[in-house]
């Protein structure tokens, strides 16, 4: 079958399993989610899951998520691959650094609203992208410069 007539391929590489299933389900309604619990894991089924875009946990052991799109993208096929950065790192500095190491849009955790990722994967990939809402927390997300965040509602159905 055509790429182009296919779901968004996702892979999501989050160490802490409280965040990796919630965000599986999330992202699942609109993508196919390849998650993982480690950057080993990511690496070894990389190639299997042939995805679209790459969301990486930064902190993770022994593995970080810089590390990983490294090692990822050292194969041709996944070079030029969009990733995200998601991190609790949410200083300008420490953002900047994520997308200086090749990542195309940084997410800060915890999300608060899914519609963010949504909205980031979106203008990754170029696919019609919902309209957002305007943030009210300017730690959230960033990414090429014009990617708007939007904050409000954890996923755990809390209000902020």
């Amino acid at each position: 079958m055509d790429r182009a007539m296919t779901r968004t391929r996702l892979v999501l590489v989050e160490d802490d399993q409280g965040t990796l299933e919630p965000l599986s389900i999330i992202l699942g309604e609109k993508y196919t989610v390849f998650g993982y619990s480690s950057a080993v894991e990511a690496l070894q089924a990389i190639e299997a899951a042939n995805p679209d875009v790459l969301m990486l946990d930064i902190g993770m052991h022994p593995v970080d998520g810089l590390q990983c799109l490294e090692m990822i993208r050292a194969k041709p096929v996944f070079r030029d691959i969009p990733a995200v950065a998601l991190t609790g790192f949410a200083r300008d500095v420490e953002r900047q650094r994520f997308l200086d190491g090749g990542f195309q849009a940084v997410v800060v955790k915890p999300v608060l609203d899914p519609e963010e990722l949504i909205t980031v994967v979106e203008r990754l990939t170029n696919s019609p992208a919902p309209t957002p809402r305007p943030s009210t927390d300017s730690r959230r997300s960033s990414a090429l410069p014009t990617t708007p965040s939007a904050a409000g509602v954890r996923l755990d159905g809390q209000q902020r």
